[in-house]
């Protein structure tokens, strides 16, 4: 079976070189949540290794949580809090190696945006004061005071 595709498009499904590593195609999954998150780690890696097999070039997570005073619950995504969250994420990676494509992560901080309903920490951002995020919850931040030279 022969491919009719436009040759305009065959760019598409070349290699390209992405700083150390190259990419088997240009079919980026850009990162997105897909509700299972820290909770359904199995789902979540299943989901992406589908798309590798499927021949994406490359496969990003969703918003990857990196402290627990940045978690925006009541919405659940994945977590890089500390080394425990280690396996989840490589079971991930490991499911998009199986099929040669690359794998990345969204490293997401909050900040005053993150009511953190589960860990009931104060977010640390750019100023102090109170807004409602956008699950409508009232916030007050931590102003991180801290100066560059």
């Amino acid at each position: 079976m022969g491919t009719n595709r436009d040759p305009r498009y065959d760019i598409l499904f070349e290699p390209v070189q992405i700083g150390p590593v190259t990419a088997k195609n240009r079919f980026y999954q850009v990162p997105h949540c897909n509700g299972g998150g820290y909770r359904d780690p199995s789902a979540a890696a299943r989901m992406r290794g589908i798309k590798a097999e499927g021949g994406w070039g490359v496969i990003f997570t969703e918003q990857n949580e990196m402290h627990h005073s940045s978690e925006i619950s009541p919405y659940i995504e994945l977590r890089l809090w500390d080394d425990d969250d280690l396996p989840m994420l490589a079971k991930m990676a490991d499911a998009i190696h199986e099929y040669d494509a690359l794998a990345g992560t969204q490293l997401t901080y909050a900040g005053i945006n993150g009511p953190n309903l589960y860990s009931k920490e104060v977010p640390l951002a750019p100023t102090a004061m109170p807004i409602r995020t956008y699950t409508s919850d009232p916030v007050s931040a931590r102003h991180d005071q801290k100066r560059h030279s």
